[in-house]
């Protein structure tokens, strides 16, 4: 086993969509780098995204990545037909969610009718994972369930957002704020 024992810095991002690049030289010293080249074994991290990318021997790939996103009830009421991005697209890429939860912080009103709440990459024919805790009339953190796609229908889209969305149609009454949460990975296209 071969094994580099040097220094490698871990390079970071605050610009959102920002993907690392596998550089055209091998000496980042010879000024033909750009300032998303990496080695290989190094890490890039985007924070403005909550994404980790390294290279390998096949270029570069997504370790993985993270959001969050509070929603208001009032827009809670509104989610099937104003469903809200939660991860924005990023160029050359599909989202696929490795695991999803919903935080509700219970105010006095349970959600009522259409209460499945889901992530769904925009356009796409079948949600990615769903759950149906929407209707909770307490505090409750609940995980969010893989969803198998209907036979001739898309899932994971490349290029889209992920969104959270209400199946079928908008909650009625109602009046808790919740979070959702994701943990995801950027597949190549």
């Amino acid at each position: 086993m071969a094994t580099q024992d040097s220094r490698i810095k871990i390079k970071r991002s605050t610009i959102t969509a920002t993907v690392p690049t596998v550089p055209s030289s091998n000496d980042h010293t010879d000024g033909t780098w750009i300032t998303t080249d990496i080695y290989k074994g190094e890490l890039f991290f985007n924070q403005a995204d909550g994404v980790l990318w390294s290279r390998d021997d096949n270029g570069v790939t997504c370790l993985g990545g993270s959001a969050s996103l509070t929603i208001a009830s009032a827009d809670v009421l509104t989610l099937n037909t104003t469903p809200l991005t939660i991860v924005g697209a990023v160029a050359g890429y599909a989202i696929e969610v490795v695991s999803a939860s919903v935080k509700i912080d219970f105010n006095t009103t349970a959600y009522a009718t259409n209460t499945t709440i889901e992530l769904i990459n925009s356009g796409a024919g079948n949600e990615q994972v769903n759950s149906t805790k929407l209707n909770a009339p307490i505090d409750l953190i609940a995980r969010m369930q893989p969803i198998t796609p209907v036979d001739g229908q898309t899932q994971i889209t490349e290029n889209t957002d992920l969104q959270v969305s209400v199946k079928t149609g908008n909650p009625t009454a109602g009046d808790s704020d919740i979070t959702v949460f994701v943990n995801y990975r950027l597949i190549p296209a």
